[in-house]
């Protein structure tokens, strides 16, 4: 499988081209201006659903690494248990005081509007 680089005036100029490429050669990466932008990948025989499905658990674990390397580079990826719990209770008595919310009458039985059917 060979992945290739398409500029997006590639893309737009001749799409039928480009989309023969992904279905004869796999994967093809969208640039603009030079910069990676997006993949283009061909349609699976397991249906749109499944390829769907398959896009989002992409998506989970690109934010996944994107946490953990913001983790990382805070510093906080090494944190035990205690330290994160210790964290939370700064952070939370950092923060203003909420308003106590009033509470909220009940709300009143509903009439029943069934009517007797006659036989």
């Amino acid at each position: 499988m060979s992945i290739a680089f398409i500029t997006t005036r590639e893309l737009s100029k001749q799409p039928a081209r480009v989309l023969a490429r992904v279905k004869k050669l796999g994967p093809q990466i969208i640039t603009v201006n030079g910069q990676p932008t997006a993949y283009l990948v061909g349609a699976s025989p397991l249906g749109i659903e499944a390829d769907i499905d398959i896009l989002r658990a992409l998506r989970l674990r690109q934010a996944l690494a994107a946490a953990q390397a913001e983790s990382l580079r805070a510093g906080t990826a090494d944190l035990d248990l205690a330290a994160i719990d210790a964290e939370i209770a700064a952070a939370r008595a950092a923060r203003p005081a909420r308003p106590a919310e009033k509470a909220k009458p009940p709300r009143p039985a509903r009439k029943s509007t069934a009517t007797k059917r006659s036989a």
